[in-house]
Parts: structure tokens; sequence; C-alpha cells
């Protein structure tokens, strides 16, 4: 909103921002869609990305694996009590991607997003964020 000219203030209760969460991920319809709006900000976030819609993705038989292992894609498992456990379901993400020409998925450490995105609103407004001052109320004006 601060890029669209809105004058924005985020009103944040903790005293600072600590480096503490999990990975946060972005799908190939969403890194899309963030890269066609500013490609600099999608360039950051890719430097510090770990790609994950390029591997094997989808559901696993987790009640009759020993360890995880990965097996080749088969249906044996539905007739053959002894076959090893395999996928109930993939998730072609990587096949998906290249066919629509997108970024792949992954995930980035939300301490890192936050980071950047921070960085970015404060290169516009540096004081955009007013931390250890909570929101107490609101008041609505109506639509717009």
């Amino acid at each position: 909103m601060l890029k669209r000219g809105m004058d924005v203030t985020v009103y944040e209760r903790t005293e600072a921002f600590a480096r503490f969460g999990g990975p946060i991920q972005f799908a190939s319809n969403a890194l899309s869609v963030i890269k066609a709006i500013d490609s600099d900000l999608f360039n950051q976030i890719m430097a510090r990305f770990t790609f994950t819609g390029t591997r094997s993705c989808g559901i696993k038989d987790g009640l009759r694996a020993k360890g995880f292992k990965m097996t080749e894609d088969s249906l044996d498992y539905v007739v053959n009590a002894d076959a090893p456990p395999d996928w109930f379901v993939k998730f072609p993400l990587k096949q998906c991607a290249d066919v629509f020409g997108l970024p792949y998925t992954g995930v980035i450490d939300r301490p890192d997003l936050q980071e950047i995105l921070i960085a970015e609103c404060k290169k516009i407004k540096p004081d955009f964020i007013q931390n250890g001052r909570g929101v107490v109320g609101y008041e609505s004006r109506g639509p717009g």
C-alpha cells in the first residue's frame, strides 16, 4: 500500500522484532504475483528462498512406513501388504510451474521475509511501523 501512495502506519505490540518462526511457503502463483508487482522484492525473496516444488511432493503412507524412504511411483501397496509404503497421491508442482512458466514453489524463513518487507517499507516511510504501540481500538468510517 505504501508503494501505491497510501499513508500506512503499522502498530505493533512488541517492542522489537525477534528472529523466530518457521518457514512461509509461497506457491508458484503467489510468487508470480510478487514478481509482477515488484521484481526487486521478488529477487530479494529468491535470494533467501528454498525451492520445494522441484522435489517429489504429495501424501505418503506414514502409518506403514518404517522411517522416511523415497520409493518409485507404484500402486502395488494397494493390493500387496508387503509392498513398501508409497504415495497415495503426488502433486506435480514442478510440471505445473513449467507448463505455465511460473517460479517453483518453495519456502522462506519467516524472519528473513519479515526483514525484507520491513526494509522495503522503511525505504518509503521510515516510521511506518510503531513498535511497542499495540492497537487499542478503531473507528469505522464506512466504505472507502
